[in-house]
């Protein structure tokens, strides 16, 4: 019995394929380039995780690289196909538990988050994560590097996971965090049980550790009132903006969220100045020289609360000169999502062209870094110093810089790529990437995004130790190296 063979037993023959047409279907990557993507060689459908388990046995057997998916993108953002078995998830999309007496909820891998958050919501609850997980499934929101967006009220994305079901590379199934007690009458309520976090060895793993099949999410009361503030400072201003952020995300506010010019002006504008979109009116409403625009939301239990926290945000503006821009802006680009106050509009704004010119000949590359929220304007000039080097700044040039001040001191700092893949501006971009983290790396910065090659080691070099704890691990849970095998592939 064949490979193919061996799934068709297991799942049947209507979810096992190697239609070519299928298997390059599944490569498309939305943020990496086709130059690094490779199709798998099969496609695999389960419906369960017991299935799940016999599968993974399979590839041990027969030595065949597995690439899990859920409902959108890869575990991570879509992560890198070596061929082999791609595992799609989106039949395990159950909402198992909605509890608002444990204030937990439970799902499988491949469910909708927004499905999720909608369920939670109704049960008076929300999960306090960012924007940026309301799309994918379960099991991307918390895997993915994305984790480590801030929420400043209620820590980073990845805290509020309490437990994972997880099928290791072996096949075997294990419950870890209070995941273990979940079939007991109090579920899953606290993540950090009996030693070390385990839960926390499979978050950003990309799915190198093993195939995390259901989520179990601490969940807090919604509150009832929310409100948002729209702040600008010019670009001369970005360190006294720093010196905002550290104590705004230090205060009681639900989420900060930084963008740059470039991106409103992507937003509202062609490469020609035209303006196309339903949110022309914005542009009039901003002043020219306005660089980094901030969005702060915040909520509580009685409107008193709210107003008490606007004016707060508000003197903390003044305290460090920067602009007020009115609820009008704000409230516009705020729409309120059933777990938070999200920026619907303009997240919508900014997808479709992305897509759009994703479809033709264009493509959308994403890098995020972190550092102390202290060093942003440091930072900052440095990346516009390497990028202009290489041709790639100022609109409408592609590089958008998008940030997230965490709780605590650490901001995570994306830059945006729009390029063409037409010209050798790919090649130059990962070239400027690497002339930056020469500097960047030197001085201890993170790169986030675990996604080689277009992530080079650098990284790595800086944090051997860890490196070498987590090929350790890779080694003694995954020896036949089959579970997302390029995660990591990168040497020191």
């Amino acid at each position: 019995m064949g490979f193919k063979e061996k799934l068709i037993s297991i799942v049947g023959p209507d979810y096992v394929s190697d239609s070519p047409d299928i298997c390059r279907a599944y490569a498309y990557n939305t943020f990496l380039s086709h130059k690094f993507s490779k199709p798998p060689e099969i496609v695999c459908q389960p419906q369960n995780v017991e299935q799940v388990s016999a599968v993974i046995k399979a590839a041990n057997q027969y030595k065949v690289p597995v690439t899990p998916k859920g409902l959108v993108g890869g575990t991570g953002q879509g992560g890198f196909h070596h061929g082999g078995l791609l595992l799609d998830l989106m039949y395990m999309d159950k909402i198992l538990s909605v509890d608002p007496v444990g204030m937990k909820a439970v799902a499988e891998a491949g469910a909708s988050y927004f499905k999720l958050s909608q369920e939670v919501f109704r049960a008076g609850m929300m999960i306090p994560t960012t924007e940026y997980s309301c799309g994918p499934n379960v099991a991307g929101s918390v895997l993915a590097p994305v984790v480590s967006f801030g929420k400043t009220r209620y820590g980073r994305n990845c805290d509020v996971v309490e437990g994972l079901e997880v099928v290791l590379p072996n096949g075997d199934i294990c419950r870890v965090g209070s995941m273990a007690y979940a079939d007991k009458g109090f579920g899953p309520f606290y993540r950090y049980v009996h030693g070390p976090d385990l839960v926390g060895m499979f978050v950003m793993a990309n799915g190198a550790y093993g195939i995390v099949t259901k989520v179990a999410f601490g969940c807090q009361k919604r509150p009832p009132f929310w409100d948002s503030t729209f702040y600008y400072w010019t670009e001369e201003q970005a360190d006294e903006m720093a010196e905002y952020m550290l104590e705004a995300t230090a205060m009681e506010v639900f989420d900060i969220h930084l963008n740059d010019r470039w991106k409103f002006d992507t937003l509202f504008t062609d490469p020609n100045g035209v303006t196309h979109h339903e949110l022309n009116f914005l542009l009039n409403k901003y002043p020219r020289d306005a660089y980094f625009f901030m969005v702060n939301t915040f909520n509580g239990f009685s409107q008193e609360e709210v107003d008490a926290k606007r004016a707060q945000m508000d003197a903390l503006c003044e305290k460090y000169h920067g602009g007020k821009m009115g609820s009008e802006i704000a409230d516009t680009l705020m729409g309120n999502f059933p777990t938070m106050h999200a920026p619907t509009v303009i997240s919508n704004q900014i997808m479709k062209p992305m897509y759009d010119m994703n479809k033709s000949n264009y493509h959308f590359i994403a890098d995020s870094l972190i550092y102390p929220t202290s060093r942003f304007g440091e930072v900052f000039r440095e990346i516009k110093k390497y990028y202009a080097k290489y041709g790639f700044w100022g609109y409408p040039c592609p590089a958008i810089l998008d940030a997230f001040p965490m709780k605590g001191e650490a901001i995570c700092s994306q830059t945006w790529s729009y390029i063409d893949t037409r010209s050798d501006q790919l090649d130059r971009l990962i070239t400027c990437r690497e002339d930056f983290r020469e500097w960047f790396g030197a001085l201890g910065g993170v790169h986030e995004e675990h996604m080689p090659p277009v992530t080079p080691a650098y990284h790595w070099a800086n944090q051997k130790s860890d490196y070498e704890l987590i090929r350790t691990i890779k080694r003694a849970l995954d020896p036949n190296n089959i579970m997302s095998p390029g995660t990591f592939e990168m040497e020191v």
